[in-house]
C-alpha cells in the first residue's frame, strides 16, 4: 500500500463572508461527486482576542478504482470570529467577520483494500506492478485528475468568499 500525497494548496482570507454558504457549497460539491464525507473535528472556542475559534476537519474518499482511492482532507480554522448583520441588497442578513484559513491535502491511496499485503510473495508482485506496470499511469492520469479535484474545490471556496470572479480555468478539466 502506498500512498501518492500532493502538494498542499492553502487559502487564506481576512473579512467578511457567509460562513454557512462556504461550508454547504464546499460539502455540497463533495458529495456531489461522490466523495464519503466524514467530520472528525468540530471544534469551538473562545478566543482571547475576541469572538470564538473553530476548527473543522473534513477527512473526504472515494473509490477511483479497485485499487485506488482518493483522499481529500480540508483543515478549516477560522480566528476572530463573529456575527454581524450586513445590508446587501437592500436587505439585512447575517454575515461573518473572522480570519480563516482552509487547508486542502490530498493523497492517492493504492491497495486500499489490503488484497497485495497478505504474503510477502504478494508485497513483491505489488511493489513490481506499482513501480514498473502502474507509475505512468498514476503519474499522468491518477494524480493530475486528483490535483484538478482539489482545484475546482479551492476555486468554490474562493468564489463563497468574493476573492474571484465566477467559473474557472480548470473547469474542463476532468
Amino acid at each position: 500500500m502506498t500512498d501518492y500525497n500532493l502538494p498542499q494548496e492553502i487559502l487564506k482570507f481576512k473579512g467578511i463572508f457567509d460562513m454557512d454558504l462556504l461550508y454547504r457549497s464546499m460539502r455540497d460539491w463533495l458529495t456531489r461527486r461522490g466523495y464519503y464525507f466524514e467530520e472528525p473535528v468540530y471544534k469551538n472556542k473562545p478566543n482571547p482576542m475576541g469572538g470564538v475559534e473553530d476548527e473543522i476537519t473534513w477527512n473526504c474518499w472515494r473509490k477511483e478504482t479497485d485499487y485506488m482511492k482518493f483522499w481529500i482532507n480540508v483543515f478549516i480554522h477560522t480566528q476572530e470570529f463573529n456575527t454581524i448583520e450586513v445590508i446587501k441588497d437592500g436587505k439585512k442578513k447575517k454575515m461573518n467577520k473572522a480570519r480563516l484559513a482552509i487547508y486542502f491535502n490530498a493523497k492517492v491511496e493504492t491497495d486500499y483494500q489490503h488484497r497485495w499485503d497478505k504474503t510477502p510473495f504478494l508485497i513483491w508482485l505489488n511493489n513490481i506492478y506499482e513501480k514498473y506496470i502502474i507509475k505512468p499511469e498514476m503519474d499522468n492520469i491518477y494524480t493530475d485528475k486528483l490535483y484538478y479535484y482539489v482545484l475546482k474545490l479551492h476555486n468554490i471556496a474562493k468564489e463563497c468568499l468574493g476573492m474571484e470572479a465566477k467559473g474557472s480555468e480548470y473547469e474542463d478539466v476532468w
